[in-house]
């Protein structure tokens, strides 16, 4: 499991210069990185989960390499994150967790909560709460989310979740372990670059109107 403290020990002579703590950035375009993977990966049964991403979500900038082009590493040292951040940041990869599984992972990565006030459980409730409450429900207008279901050698991408559903269960029929993705315009163009650099012969199919069958 990637943590949110793990990170390299950069040593100055052998590596270069020291990056003060927090200083994690990708190194293609310069934008906050941070030790968590991606909250979307689409290439999931194809290509593993990256350990860092973008404070926004996505994958680092991808980057050639000698089997074919990969989100970039992070360069610099993030800073251990507090208490609550560490819960905040794992609440966006599992949301799905529970008050006990948070406490469990708190104790894994060495993270002392006895020094919360107040009952452990009972103030990590509390922020999952305040989490589920104030998550974003939508996102601006020009960052439509599209749908991308991906099963065997075939990417399907949908403008409605309807769509996918249903592409969904047609793929689960045909017996392939078929995911539904939902992310934004930006992130499946991220994405559909990575796919394909990873995998040439896969079928990406867009039914969305004006991409002719496959995405730009």
């Amino acid at each position: 499991m990637t943590t949110p403290h793990d990170h390299p020990d950069h040593d100055h002579a052998a590596h270069g210069p020291t990056f003060a703590p927090g200083s994690l950035c990708c190194p293609e375009c310069g934008e906050p990185a941070r030790p968590v993977p991606p909250r979307d990966w689409p290439l999931n049964g194809f290509v593993p989960r990256p350990a860092a991403s973008h404070h926004d979500g996505t994958p680092l900038c991808p980057v050639p390499g000698p089997d074919g082009s990969r989100p970039a590493e992070p360069v610099g040292v993030p800073a251990r994150l507090t208490v609550w951040q560490a819960v905040r940041q794992s609440w966006l990869i599992h949301p799905d967790w529970t008050v006990a599984d948070y406490l469990a992972w708190l104790d894994d990565e060495a993270y002392d909560t006895g020094t919360l006030t107040g009952d452990p459980a009972e103030v990590v409730g509390r922020w999952l709460a305040e989490h589920r409450r104030t998550a974003p429900l939508s996102r601006p207008a020009d960052d439509a989310r599209v749908y991308v279901v991906a099963g065997g050698d075939m990417v399907a991408v949908f403008d409605n979740p309807d769509s996918a559903g249903i592409q969904h269960a047609v793929m689960e029929a045909a017996g392939l372990d078929a995911e539904v993705h939902a992310l934004s315009t930006t992130e499946w163009e991220r994405a559909a670059y990575l796919v394909r650099a990873a995998n040439p012969g896969l079928v990406i199919s867009d039914t969305r109107p004006g991409h002719g069958g496959d995405p730009s």
